[in-house]
């Protein structure tokens, strides 16, 4: 992060949220909400700011309405996951965004955890270990599909 952006996130905390950056949460928005308004720091997109929802209310046990409204972050694990298996047609963030909610409408954030886990173990960049997966008996194995996406 660079100086400008910790300067300009500082600003919007001492400006909207009265230097409390607990305030960002503590009235419990939606996961919507609370991903729009982390989008509004320098530095923050879609990526960042679907996984602090995540992390906020999964380990940090911070109160959020209607978490149907969470994303999964559009990130090398999920982008892999998602194409390999079919689940998504396209390397693009709408798409995958999509996806996530048609298949846990209720919370389509909580497939980030499970999809991380996923490339760690079986689906890795080189030689997946397709044998040993979960998802082996449902997935169609379309390795090439990910071919392009690499690890930054």
């Amino acid at each position: 992060m660079s100086q400008g952006w910790l300067v300009g996130a500082a600003q919007i905390v001492l400006d909207e949220y009265q230097g409390n950056a607990g305030s960002i949460w503590s009235d419990e928005p939606t996961a919507a909400e609370l991903r729009k308004r982390l989008e509004a720091f320098p530095g923050i997109a879609q990526k960042k700011a679907a996984m602090a929802v995540e992390l906020l209310t999964h380990y940090r046990s911070v109160s959020v309405q209607d978490l149907s409204g969470s994303d999964i972050a559009y990130d090398v694990h999920v982008r892999r996951v998602f194409l390999r298996t079919g689940l998504a047609q396209r390397d693009d963030v709408h798409d995958m965004v999509a996806a996530a909610r048609s298949l846990y409408p209720e919370r389509p954030g909580a497939l980030e955890i499970p999809t991380w886990d996923a490339t760690r173990q079986w689906c890795r960049p080189k030689k997946p270990d397709c044998l040993s997966c979960p998802l082996n008996a449902a997935c169609p194995r379309l390795i090439d599909r990910a071919s392009h996406i690499k690890c930054a």
